[in-house]
């Protein structure tokens, strides 16, 4: 080793006394700033003629939390939304990989995916309900007609930016179709995967609230309806925060973890 540089090797209980404490400061801000927030409401509430307390919010909150019919209400949501993901996500894969092996099924499908990308999100959500009436169906099939274009461009961009060398060389090598697939599309694919889903997943939440809104008798976009029909700021408050409580619970402890497992061997390389 030359004079004046230096290696520094960081052991696997370093790096991850490092990640823990990252993940603490960034924890202690975001709580900082929702400290913050709650006290500009506890000072500016009463000088207002419709903002609740928040000691009033918080038994709201309680109440609502010590009631079955809540968690109905949340589990009614996710499932729409997970059945409306697995939809819509699905199509795409599938659209994406049929445009990327066809020159002629790529101009069949490319207007259409494109006219769906400049439909305002709310009217396609709003046409689906019409079209399939008060059913689970049309929160399923709305939330999958507006992530669909979304996720297929993101994937299709993955397979566009694909190595052809690696195509070759897995010809050459005679691999079979699933030794294809497993070690040379999926690894190429998945920061792409990764992406598309993440931003429709993220559309999703919001296209289920409008469409349970326009059409249903329980989840959080009824609660949100049934909230500002009496006028019941606190609830209303108390329902989003139960609402960005779940998103964020699904995307840091579920996806987030799911995609550092599959990316482990990046962090190996480092």
């Amino acid at each position: 080793m030359s004079a004046g540089s230096a290696t520094v090797a960081i052991g696997p209980g370093s790096a991850a006394r490092l990640r823990w404490q990252r993940r603490a400061i960034r924890a202690g801000i975001v709580l900082g700033i929702a400290g913050a927030l709650i006290g500009f409401w506890a000072i500016i509430w009463d000088q207002t003629d419709f903002l609740p307390s928040p000691a009033a919010t918080w038994d709201v909150g309680v109440d609502l939390l010590g009631r079955s019919g809540t968690f109905d209400d949340i589990f009614a949501t996710v499932r729409r939304l997970v059945v409306g993901l697995a939809i819509g996500y699905g199509a795409a894969v599938i659209v994406s990989l049929i445009m990327n092996q066809s020159r002629w099924w790529n101009g069949f499908f490319t207007p259409y995916v494109f006219t769906m990308l400049t439909i305002p999100s709310l009217a396609t959500a709003l046409i689906s309900l019409m079209i399939f009436g008060l059913s689970e169906v049309g929160v399923y099939l709305a939330v999958a007609g507006v992530i669909f274009p979304f996720a297929t461009v993101g994937l299709l961009e993955g397979l566009s930016n694909m190595d052809g060398r690696l195509n070759e060389m897995t010809m050459v090598y005679r691999w079979g179709r699933w030794e294809r697939i497993r070690h040379q599309l999926l690894p190429q694919m998945a920061p792409f995967m990764f992406a598309a889903f993440r931003n429709v997943h993220a559309l999703a939440w919001k296209i289920v609230v409008i469409a349970e809104l326009f059409s249903q008798q329980n989840g959080i976009g009824f609660q949100y309806k049934r909230s500002y029909e009496f006028f019941e700021l606190e609830r209303l408050i108390v329902w989003g925060i139960f609402f960005v409580t779940l998103v964020m619970l699904v995307e840091y402890a579920l996806l987030r973890p799911f995609e550092a497992y599959v990316f482990r061997w990046q962090r190996a390389e480092r």
